[in-house]
C-alpha cells in the first residue's frame, strides 16, 4: 500500500490499545500532526510515542463537538468509546454519553472543520443478533434483537454515520476481536490480555463457558491497517467493512496456546456464561475488506499471541501502575 498525503489527523480514544498503534502507523506514514482527544478512563500517555507531532487533549470526547482547534480538512478516526459488553451491562447511561453522544459530537465537530474522511470504529457485533453461526457478512440486515447495550450503540454510531454521509465522507469498521500490545487487562477488558496476565503469574485462566465458543480474533497492526485504508482509499466511502481474519479459534485452544506460550503452571477453570452472552460462534466474513481494500491479514494467531506476550513482559511494571488505576 502507497504511503497517501495524510496531512492533519485526528484520533478519538488515541490513548488506548488500538489508538496508540494507530497514531505510531500514522506518524510512520508520514502524518503532519496527529492530535489525539481522550479523557484517560481507559487510556494512557505511556502507551503515545514521544513524537512533536502528537498533541494530546486531555477530555471527554462528547466535548469535542464545541472545542476550537487549528486543524482544518483533517483525517479523523474516531475509536473513543465505551468498552464493552459487560461494561455497558453494568453501566448503560455511561454506555450512551460516549457511545452515542461522543459519535455526534465528533460527527458534528468534523463537519464543522471539513474533514476529509471520518473513520468509525464500530464493532462486529453491532447488527448481528445472536444465533449466528454463519460468518457475518456487512450486508445483512441490522437485529433489533441485540444483547447489549454496547451492541445497540455501536450500531446507533453506524446510523448517524450515514446521516452525515452529506457532509461527511464516513467509512464504518466493525472490529472483531482485536489483541495485540498496548491493551492493559482488566475486568472490563478483552479475553487475551487477561489470559496472558494470569498466564504470567501461574494463575488459572476463567473461561466464561465451555471453551467450545469461538471467536475471530485479529491482530492490532492488521487492524490498524484496515482503518488506515478505510481512510484513504476513496472507493471505501459511504461503506461499511469487517476488520477480522475470517478465522475461528475456540476459546479453549486460545487458553492453551497462552499458557504454552507463557511457559506457565497455569490451570483452566470454567464458571457459567454470562447472562447476555448468547453467541457461541462468532466468524467475520471479511471477502470485502480483502477484494475492496485489498486488506490481508498478515500475523497469524500464534506469532501475535508471542508479540504480545513479550509487549507484556517488557512494560510489566507500566501495566501494574496501570491496573491499579483501572483494576
Amino acid at each position: 500500500m502507497e504511503k497517501p498525503n495524510l496531512g492533519a489527523t485526528l484520533v478519538t480514544g488515541g490513548s488506548g490499545a488500538i489508538g496508540s498503534r494507530l497514531v505510531r502507523r500514522l506518524l510512520d506514514d508520514g502524518a503532519e500532526s496527529v492530535l489525539v482527544v481522550d479523557d484517560l478512563s481507559s487510556g494512557y500517555p505511556w502507551l503515545l510515542p514521544d513524537d512533536h507531532r502528537v498533541i494530546l487533549i486531555e477530555r471527554d470526547v462528547c466535548g469535542l463537538a464545541g472545542l476550537k482547534l487549528t486543524v482544518q480538512k483533517p483525517l479523523v478516526f474516531h475509536l473513543a468509546a465505551f468498552f464493552a459488553n459487560q461494561n455497558s451491562v453494568d453501566h448503560p447511561m455511561d454506555d450512551l454519553h460516549t457511545n452515542g453522544q461522543g459519535t455526534v459530537s465528533t460527527l458534528l465537530w468534523s463537519a464543522k472543520n471539513q474533514a476529509r474522511r471520518l473513520v468509525y470504529a464500530s464493532a462486529g457485533c453491532s447488527i448481528a443478533g445472536h444465533g449466528i453461526d454463519a460468518p457475518i457478512q456487512e450486508d445483512m440486515p441490522v437485529s433489533l434483537h441485540l444483547d447489549t447495550p454496547y451492541q445497540i450503540t455501536k450500531a446507533l454510531g453506524e446510523f448517524y454515520c450515514n446521516y452525515f454521509l452529506p457532509q461527511v465522507s464516513t467509512v464504518r469498521c466493525r472490529f472483531f476481536n482485536s489483541y495485540g500490545p498496548g491493551e492493559v487487562p482488566g475486568r472490563y477488558r478483552n479475553v487475551i490480555p487477561n489470559f496472558i496476565w494470569r498466564a504470567l503469574h501461574n494463575q488459572p485462566l476463567i473461561i466464561t463457558g465451555t471453551g467450545e465458543e469461538t471467536r475471530d480474533f485479529i491482530y492490532v497492526d492488521d487492524l490498524v491497517d484496515g482503518l488506515m485504508r478505510c481512510a484513504t482509499i476513496e472507493s471505501a466511502h459511504g461503506d461499511a467493512f469487517n476488520l477480522g481474519t475470517g478465522k475461528q479459534t475456540r476459546v479453549i485452544d486460545l487458553a492453551n496456546m497462552i499458557i504454552k506460550t507463557c511457559q506457565s503452571k497455569s490451570t483452566i477453570e470454567y464458571v457459567p456464561r454470562r447472562s447476555w452472552d448468547h453467541s457461541v460462534r462468532r466468524q467475520a466474513d471479511n471477502s470485502k475488506a480483502v477484494t475492496k481494500l485489498g486488506l490481508k491479514p498478515s500475523v497469524g494467531l500464534a506469532e501475535g499471541i508471542e508479540r504480545t506476550v513479550d509487549w507484556f513482559r517488557e512494560y510489566r511494571d507500566s501495566i501494574e501502575k496501570a491496573m491499579e488505576k483501572n483494576p
